[in-house]
Formats: C-alpha cells, sequence, structure tokens
C-alpha cells in the first residue's frame, strides 16, 4: 500500500469518527507532531549578528565580592 493510500484510508476513518474523545486524541496527536517538525530545524549560524549594539567597558571584569569564585591565576 503507498503512502497516499494509506493517508486516504485514515482520513476516511477519522471523517467517520463519532467519539469526541478519540476525535480529541487524534488532533492532539496531530498537534504534537507539527510542533516536533518546526522544532527540529537546525540552529542557523549568525542568526544574532547585530543584536549586541554595545558592549561595556569593564565586561570582562570581576564584580565585587565574586573574587573568591574566579579560578586562580
Amino acid at each position: 500500500m503507498t503512502i497516499e493510500a494509506q493517508k486516504l484510508e485514515v482520513i476516511n476513518k477519522i471523517a467517520l469518527l463519532q467519539d469526541t474523545l478519540l476525535l480529541a486524541r487524534v488532533k492532539q496527536i496531530l498537534d504534537k507532531s507539527d510542533i516536533q517538525k518546526s522544532s527540529s530545524k537546525l540552529r542557523q549560524a549568525g542568526w544574532g549578528k547585530g543584536i549586541f549594539t554595545y558592549v561595556a567597558d569593564d565586561f570582562d571584569d570581576t564584580p565585587e565580592g565574586f573574587e573568591d569564585y574566579m579560578p586562580q591565576k
């Protein structure tokens, strides 16, 4: 059976459903499938370029009171 034939069979069965709980479960499965498709996209390097337009001069300085947490040089 081809994928298209399987899809048509599932669609026909869904169209005949009378049980609202079962129909809600089918919808939940389909919605979950949509979320997985959208979250599986790979990240693209450089998407944040230009977001940070200013970095303070003391950015790399250790804030007062945090000296004990810094590695010893």
